[in-house]
């Protein structure tokens, strides 16, 4: 039984990727030519400078560490070993 369910997989898998790539096979295109791109994305971005002036801007931001860390931390840490001096 687990046979016959595997083998029905299998041709459904050949028979779905003959659909796709049968006229490869027999030359009727190549294969650099595709078909319509079904995860492609067609929608309209508006301000899409604005974006990727953002975008970089951030990276910039991101790429610089030192400048803009939260040292609040480390001076937490400073501040405990301080009260060990009053002493």
């Amino acid at each position: 039984m687990a046979g016959e369910v595997c083998g029905f997989f299998t041709w459904i898998w050949v028979f779905y990727r003959a659909k796709h790539d049968l006229p490869v096979v027999l030359g009727l295109r190549h294969p650099w030519e595709h078909g319509e791109d079904p995860w492609a994305i067609h929608d309209h971005v508006d301000n899409l400078e604005e974006l990727q002036q953002n975008w970089e801007e951030f990276n910039e931001k991101a790429t610089r560490p030192g400048e803009d860390d939260d040292d609040d931390d480390d001076d937490d840490d400073d501040d405990e070993g301080d009260d060990d001096d009053e002493e």
